[in-house]
């Protein structure tokens, strides 16, 4: 099965975009699909959207000190 990224990068938008954009990006999550969320920085705000919905995730800080997160469907 291959898994197909859908990007949302962050980066360039003021709050409360972000986290409204991450919300969007997950009600369309599909279970072969990994959600990759671009932010400049550590995105609190979603980390307990994320839990309270029981969605598997990780964050890297990327070399150029942005923060990645990819998020998986439960």
């Amino acid at each position: 099965m291959t898994i197909k990224e859908i990007v949302v990068d962050v980066r360039e938008f003021e709050p409360p975009k972000p986290l409204q954009e991450g919300i969007n990006a997950l009600r369309n999550l599909k279970e072969d699909e990994v959600l990759v969320f671009i932010h400049r920085m550590r995105p609190c705000r979603f980390i307990p959207i994320l839990d309270k919905n029981g969605y598997r995730y990780e964050i890297v800080k990327d070399e150029e000190n942005y923060f990645e997160m990819k998020v998986w469907s439960n």
